[in-house]
C-alpha cells in the first residue's frame, strides 16, 4: 500500500507544511520584505480562505480530465505558489503567490483522500486514509522544526524552496504511478450542493467545523497561551508533543476504523479525548500541559479520518465532493477559531481563558455528534419496524 500511495503522503507532507509554517517564518518574512508581521500574517490568512473555497469549487477537475491530471494540476498551482513566494520582491507578490498555492492546496488535498480510499479495497480504506492524514501530520511534526532549522540556518525562502522541491517529487510520483487511479462520475456544481441538504451530511460537516474551530483555532494562539501560563520557555517542546501526537493519531486511526472501530463511535471518543486535551493543556503544571499538548494533537488529527469514512461510506457516488466538503470545513473552521481568538485578545481577554473557548466549540460537536447518532438510530429502528 505504501508503494501505491507515497505521492499523495509525500504531497500531504508538503501541504501540511505550507500550512504551518510560516507562522514560524513571520518575523524574517516581516523584515526581508520591510512590512509588519501583521500584514504578512495576512498571508496566511489568503492560503486558508484559498483552501476552503477552491476545495468543494474545484473538486469537479478529476471528472472532468482524470484524477491523475487534477492532482497533477493540484500540485502544480501549489509548487508555482510556492515558487513564486520564494523570489517573492513585495508584500502584494507574497500575498498572490501564497493565494494561488492554497488554491492548488484545496485542489490536491480532499482529491488524494479520495483517490487514496479508491484504490485499495474496502476493508483497507481506514489505513489508507490514514496514510494521507499522517502526511499532513508529519508535515507538521517532524517539517515545521526542519524547516525552521533551514531557515535559521539559510533563510526563509530556502524554507519555501525545500516545499517547492517535495512537491515537485511527489509531482512526478504521481505522473509516473502504475497503479490506475480510479476516475470518479461527473457531479454537476448543483448536485454536488445538493448532497450538503442531507441531515447526515450537515451535521457531519457541522461537527467537523466545530472541531476545526477548536483544535486548529486554539493551535494559532499555542504561543499566547504559553506565555500566559508562564511557560513560554517550553513552547517548542510543546509544538513537537502536539506534532508527535498527531502523527501517532494519523498513523494508528485507520487501522482502528478498519478493524474494530465504528467511525461514529471514533469521533465521539476522540472529541472527548480532544476536551481533555484542552484542559490539561490549558490549566494543569507541566508534565500534565505536555500529555494536554500530545492528546490535543492526537485527537485533532485523528479525528478527520472517521468523519472522511462516514462521509466516502455514506455516499460513495459522492466521495470527492464530500471530501472536499469536509476538507473545507476543518480549514474553514480553524480559519473562524483564528479570528475569534484574535478579536478575543484585542479585546484584551487573558490569553489563558482561550482554551475555554476551545472547550465550548468541543462541547458543540459533541452535542451535534449526538444528536446525529440518535437519529441515525431512529431512522434505522423504523426502517426495521416497516420492514417487519
Amino acid at each position: 500500500m505504501i508503494r501505491r500511495l507515497w505521492p499523495l503522503s509525500l504531497g500531504a507532507f508538503a501541504l501540511g507544511l505550507d500550512a504551518y509554517i510560516l507562522a514560524g517564518l513571520l518575523p524574517r518574512m516581516a523584515a526581508d520584505l520591510h512590512t509588519s508581521q501583521a500584514m504578512v500574517g495576512l498571508s496566511i490568512a489568503l492560503f486558508t480562505a484559498a483552501y476552503a473555497i477552491s476545495a468543494p469549487a474545484l473538486s469537479s477537475i478529476a471528472s472532468r480530465y482524470s484524477v491523475r491530471t487534477a492532482l497533477l494540476c493540484g500540485l502544480g498551482l501549489f509548487s508555482v505558489g510556492n515558487i513564486a513566494t520564494t523570489i517573492a520582491p513585495s508584500l502584494w507578490v507574497l500575498l498572490t503567490a501564497r493565494l494561488i498555492a492554497g488554491v492548488g492546496a484545496g485542489v490536491f488535498s480532499p482529491l488524494a483522500s479520495s483517490s487514496a480510499a479508491n484504490l485499495v479495497d474496502a476493508s483497507r480504506r481506514g489505513r489508507a486514509l490514514s496514510m494521507v492524514l499522517a502526511g499532513l501530520s508529519m508535515g507538521t511534526a517532524l517539517g515545521v522544526p526542519l524547516g525552521l532549522l533551514i531557515a535559521d540556518r539559510f533563510g526563509w525562502r530556502w524554507t519555501i524552496g525545500f516545499i517547492v522541491v517535495l512537491g515537485l517529487i511527489s509531482a512526478i510520483g504521481v505522473s509516473i504511478h502504475c497503479a490506475r487511479f480510479p476516475t470518479p462520475r461527473s457531479i454537476a456544481w448543483h448536485e454536488r450542493v445538493m448532497a450538503l441538504r442531507t441531515p447526515f451530511t450537515l451535521s457531519t460537516l457541522a461537527v467537523t467545523l466545530w472541531t476545526g474551530i477548536a483544535s486548529l483555532g486554539l493551535y494559532t494562539y499555542m504561543a499566547e497561551v504559553t506565555m500566559a501560563n508562564g511557560l513560554s520557555l517550553s513552547l517548542n517542546t510543546f509544538i513537537w508533543m502536539w506534532g508527535l501526537g498527531g502523527m501517532t493519531g494519523a498513523l494508528l486511526i485507520g487501522r482502528l476504523l478498519d478493524i474494530c472501530l465504528p467511525p461514529i463511535k471514533a469521533t465521539l471518543i476522540l472529541l472527548v479525548a480532544l476536551g481533555i486535551g484542552f484542559y490539561l493543556f490549558g490549566f494543569m503544571p507541566l508534565p500534565m500541559v505536555m500529555l494536554g499538548a500530545f492528546l490535543w494533537g492526537l485527537a485533532g488529527w485523528a479525528s478527520i479520518a472517521p468523519q472522511q469514512h462516514a462521509l466516502v461510506t455514506h455516499s460513495p457516488k459522492h466521495a470527492v465532493a464530500l471530501i472536499a466538503w469536509n476538507s473545507s470545513a476543518n480549514y474553514l473552521g480553524g480559519a473562524i477559531g483564528a479570528a475569534a481568538g484574535s478579536v478575543a485578545l484585542m479585546a484584551h481577554l487573558p490569553a489563558h481563558w482561550l482554551p475555554i473557548g476551545a472547550l465550548l466549540a468541543v462541547v458543540i460537536a459533541i452535542t451535534v455528534h449526538i444528536g446525529k447518532t440518535l437519529k441515525l438510530e431512529k431512522d434505522a429502528k423504523g426502517f426495521t419496524e416497516r420492514n417487519n
